[in-house]
This record gives structure tokens, sequence and C-alpha cells, in this order.
């Protein structure tokens, strides 16, 4: 029997989307997986999200098991990584520095690395002498890793575009357990009625889904104004808006007038998302600045349509405008306003919803395990 190749990842912290892909990747044993953990203390329960200023519980992650490690200094994770003899180490990002100093050692030594990267061109200050610079570093930096892990098309594009010299890409995804969304996204939908009364909404009412953090980044305040906006030509538009932040004073002012228009849960467990994209007939992500935003693979694992913005990335690989959803220009109320309306009109589409599951699909962790199994027989 052929032994399993190491691998080995290091990134900052465990993330809700990482972590079940790993376990399964363990849990198959085709790959003998081992994940080094640089930014937590192991005996942390919780994390608190500053963007939120509350811990996030990813309750789905209960019983998860799989190949973790912590580590301290870049050097001590370097002795602990040689000792492995891995065929390939992804390192996600150079930053924090550590990374970038352990991805030095690491090919000084022998090892083969690659990058994970979710940089984008469209998130990234290129111009004026300090973008000069971060192209002469970038131009030199990026030939020190064996290969790209790109988490998507504009990352690819971005890792291409400042190297200078092209080096194997493997993508690796920010997927999500699509599968488990849309089982409990179909579970939820059986009791869709009832669910909507609970939170005052008509059976007749076409509700529009926004899950983010309610600060500046992910501008919730650009949806809310273009929900009411969209109201006056489409009275029983609501909107549902999962989350917390800092900006709670600032949407709850802008709807005190507006009653029953908009409902807000608050933050919502993870195992609680798959009833809100079940009782939704649109998710939307305004984002400002979102190089990736997972949010948008789990609306579409529960076939949704999603409307986002031109600054989230995920909309070059997932959102097909016309086909599973739309994009509007970055903070353009009128033009989402008007995007609601035109997707009212589509409501309960089975061809949307079927594209949309069907491009979730496309960027599953079977997907996933399959660039690493092609980048793992490229070592050889």
């Amino acid at each position: 029997m052929t032994a399993a190749k190491r691998l080995v990842v290091v990134q900052n912290r465990p993330t809700q989307f990482d972590v079940p892909l790993y376990a399964r990747i363990h849990k198959e044993g085709e790959i003998s997986l081992t994940v080094f953990y640089t930014d937590v203390d192991p005996s942390e329960t919780v994390t608190l999200d500053r963007e939120m200023g509350i811990a996030p519980r990813w309750d789905h992650l209960t019983g998860v098991r799989y190949c973790a490690r912590y580590s301290g200094s870049a050097i001590r994770l370097w002795g602990q990584i040689v000792a492995i003899h891995p065929a390939h180490v992804i390192i996600c990002g150079w930053y924090p520095r550590s990374h970038a100093l352990l991805a030095l050692v690491l090919r000084l030594s022998g090892i083969r690395i690659g990058v994970r990267s979710d940089n984008t061109l469209a998130h990234t200050a290129l111009s004026g002498l300090r973008g000069r610079v971060k192209r002469t570093v970038m131009l030199r930096w990026l030939r020190v890793y064996h290969a790209w892990h790109p988490v998507g098309s504009l990352a690819q594009a971005y890792l291409a575009t400042l190297s200078g010299q092209p080096r194997p890409v493997f993508l690796f995804r920010y997927s999500v357990p699509t599968d488990w969304f849309a089982e409990q996204a179909a579970r939820f939908s059986l009791e869709r009625s009832d669910l909507r009364k609970e939170l005052g909404i008509r059976r007749e009412d076409f509700v529009v889904l926004g899950v983010m953090k309610w600060s500046q980044r992910e501008d919730p305040l650009t949806l809310v104004e273009a929900v009411l906006h969209a109201a006056q030509s489409i009275p029983e538009i609501k909107l549902i808006l999962v989350g917390e932040g800092p900006l709670r004073g600032a949407i709850e002012g802008r709807i005190k007038s507006e009653a029953g228009r908009v409902i807000m849960p608050g933050y919502a467990k993870y195992s609680e998302l798959p009833m809100y994209y079940a009782l939704s007939d649109l998710f939307v992500h305004p984002a400002v600045s979102e190089p990736y935003g997972v949010s948008v693979q789990e609306a579409m694992s529960c076939g949704l349509p999603v409307i986002v913005s031109d600054k989230v990335g995920a909309a070059a690989d997932l959102v097909e405008p016309g086909v599973n959803g739309d994009v509007f220009p970055v903070g353009d109320v009128a033009r989402l306003a008007d995007r609601l309306i035109r997707h009212a009109g589509l409501r309960g589409s089975a061809e949307m919803a079927a594209a949309s599951r069907r491009k979730a699909a496309d960027w599953s962790y079977s997907r996933t395990l399959e660039e690493l199994r092609r980048c793992l027989a490229a070592v050889g």
C-alpha cells in the first residue's frame, strides 16, 4: 500500500470553512495532513472578532477532529515541520512576519513551499511611489515559493501580475461545506411558512437577506437604504439583516420609522445560518472591500440567487449576471435598488436556484481536494 504523502498547512487561526475540509482530508487518509496555527493560544476557547466585537460561535464544528498543532516562533515551527518531512508546505499569506521568515528558512532547507493568497489587484494599492516599491518587493518575494495556491481567479491574477515569473498554480479555494448547507436549508424549507410567521414575515413577502459584519467595510447601510428605496415599488419587500457590529446604532436609527421592514435578529450561530437562507428569496453582499466573501457561496449552496458589489472578490468566480444573480457598483444605492426590484419579479426561479447550486458545487471541498492531489502528484 502506498504511503500517504505528507502535506503541511500553516495559517493564522482556524476558520469555519477550512476546519471541515481539514477534517475530511484527515478522515479519508489519502493525504497525511498536519495543520499549524501561528496566532492562537491552545488554551483559548473563543476568539474575539474585532469588527463585530463578539466571539463567533462555530457550533457546526462540534466533534470535529484532525491533526492540528499550535506553534510559537518561526524557527521553532521550522524545526517541527522539518521533522515531519513533508512533500509540500502551504503557507497562508506572508503576514504575520513569522510566515515570511518561515517561508525563507523552509526554502533554504530544500523543502517545497507554496503560498495561499486571497490578495487581489483591486484591493491592493499599486500606484505612486509606495506602489512601485511594493511591485519591486513582490517581484522578488514571490520567487521564494515553488507553487501558488490562490483562493480564486482574482488572487491568481494578482500573483501572475506581480511575480514576473510563472509558478505552478493549484487553487486552494475558500470553500464551504456545500452539502451540509444544502441539506440543512432543505430541512428548514419544510417549515418555511411557520418560521417566517415567527419573524413577522408573510408568505407573499419578498425577503432579501444580508449576513455580514455591521461595519463600514461590509457596508450594511447601503443594503438598508436600497431596500427602503425599492419598497416604493415593491411594498412587500422585507430585509433580514443577520450580524452584529459598531453600525448597529446607525442602522436602528435609520429604520426607526420603517416598522417591520427590516428584521435584525443579531448575530446567528453557524448552525442557524441555513435557516435564514431557507427563509429568504435573495442574498445580497454589499461590501466595500471584500477580497472573497464565503457567505456568497453559503447562500448559493442553499439555492439562493445572489447580488454582490463589484468589490466582492467572489463575484468573479461565482456570480453570473442574469444566470444566478447580479453585480452592482459598490455603494450605489439606486443601482442596487433597481436590481432588487428586478429580482423581485424573478423570485422562485427554479433556473436561478439550480444555477446557484451548480456553481457552488464547482467550488466545493471535492474540487479543492482534486487540486491538492494534483499538487502532491507534481512533487513526484
